[in-house]
């Protein structure tokens, strides 16, 4: 299934690997047979020093997509200034939790490669248009990752997306795409996802969207 879609829109993100998430060789040459055109790298929950030590030994197994970001940490075993510390130097695009790095003044230095998230509905921060503003207020560089699933458990109508597209658009750099539950528990993405999400996803068409979980066949 994953060889059919990578031929269209879509990237990956190395999270919707479960069994290789936590093996960076594995879940990155996955990608890489898949022939996915964008990567992003999901180094949460443990995951950044073994990204960090894998990369210093074989950067070039990235150098087959087409672009790759990095999602940093967001429970954290760093302090978020360490954590942007040690993602500065790789030079890529950083996907960025505003409830947890917003604050963070050590984000300036990462300049237009800080990219702010949109929360889903079990954040307190991060939700809504005029917190990630506050956010942009702080980082004028930084950039925006619209989560359609994210936004679906705050608005089932899917509103508050076309309202962060309608203020926030320029800066919109990638979409993450992925099943989800109204608590905000990730799942597999099914086709029915991407016709709910459609609205959203033709708005987009000029960014990359990367797949948080896999595409499967079905209905949730």
């Amino acid at each position: 299934m994953a060889a059919a879609v990578a031929a269209g829109p879509f990237g990956i993100a190395t999270g919707a690997y479960v069994a290789e998430r936590d093996d960076w060789a594995a879940a990155i040459g996955r990608a890489r047979s898949e022939r996915w055109r964008w990567l992003e790298l999901t180094a949460m929950r443990g995951r950044l020093t073994p990204l960090l030590r894998f990369l210093a030994g074989d950067a070039s197994t990235l150098a087959v997509f087409e672009r790759v970001s990095v999602h940093a940490p967001a429970a954290m075993i760093e302090t978020p200034a360490e954590a942007i510390a040690s993602l500065e130097p790789l030079g890529l695009d950083v996907v960025l939790h505003p409830d947890v790095y917003g604050p963070e003044p050590a984000c300036e230095r990462l300049g237009a490669r800080a990219v702010f998230e949109n929360m889903d509905v079990t954040k307190d921060f991060g939700r809504a248009g005029d917190d990630l503003a506050d956010v942009f207020d702080r980082f004028p560089k930084a950039g925006l990752c619209l989560d359609v699933a994210h936004v679906w458990t705050n608005d089932p109508s899917l509103s508050l997306g076309h309202e962060l597209l309608d203020a926030l658009g320029g800066r919109l750099r990638q979409l993450h795409v992925s099943g989800i539950e109204a608590d905000g528990t990730h799942r597999p993405t099914t086709r029915a996802d991407l016709a709910l999400y459609e609205p959203l996803l033709a708005r987009c068409a000029h960014v990359p969207w990367l797949l948080e979980t896999e595409l499967v066949e079905g209905t949730p």
